[in-house]
């Protein structure tokens, strides 16, 4: 597990990684304190959960949360902090923060990040099957699109051709032109099918 930390206090951090690694979590860290360190994290770090101070001397939390959501918006993100106070982590939450734990109250913090980590794996797994049920959907609509318009067309067109068949004289020449004209219609039909079927396989791969 990547956890990318934001925090300026060395005592703090310290705390922090005792407690992650009382949890037995399997994990690394990087540290940082500034908003270019923060951003350039994000971007070749690239963690999986952010642990954030509240409140630094050039840099805050709801700042990196911002900067977060604009770079990684489904990694977690959790304020680790003493001073956040509860209206302001009630207002974060709305915004986007995915929990708090009080410094002095680090001893919630591990089940805070498997719930974290929980909730997001559950909303990237819920994100790739909508993903997936939009190209269904989108395949299913070209399918009925192609048998309302290009297999219904034809086949009205080759029962046309049928009662235009001169089936008291098979030596008349019209009905040459009427076979012919029928060859063409079915290798285009055939070519709709073959797309409906190509389009139906690529749904059941889908699934």
């Amino acid at each position: 597990m990547k956890i990318l930390i934001v925090e300026d206090n060395a005592t703090d951090i310290d705390l922090l990684n005792r407690e992650l690694i009382k949890a037995e979590f399997s994990f690394e860290s990087q540290v940082v304190e500034t908003r270019e360190s923060f951003e350039h994290a994000l971007i070749n770090y690239a963690p999986e959960i952010i642990l954030s101070d509240f409140s630094l001397p050039i840099f805050n939390g709801i700042a990196a949360l911002k900067m977060s959501q604009a770079i990684c918006p489904d990694v977690p993100f959790i304020i680790v902090s003493g001073t956040i106070g509860e209206e302001n982590a009630v207002e974060l939450i709305k915004n986007g923060l995915t929990d708090y734990v009080l410094k002095d109250k680090l001893f919630s913090l591990p089940a805070k990040v498997v719930r974290a980590l929980k909730e997001a794996t559950e909303a990237k797994t819920k994100k790739i099957m909508d993903e997936k049920l939009k190209i269904q959907y989108e395949k299913l609509w070209e399918i009925a699109y192609m048998q309302s318009h290009h297999v219904r067309v034809p086949v009205t067109h080759i029962l046309g051709l049928f009662s235009l068949f001169n089936y008291n004289n098979p030596a008349d020449p019209i009905n040459g032109e009427i076979l012919a004209k029928m060859k063409t219609i079915a290798d285009s039909l055939d070519t709709v099918i073959h797309k409906i079927v190509k389009k139906t396989s690529e749904i059941q791969a889908l699934s």
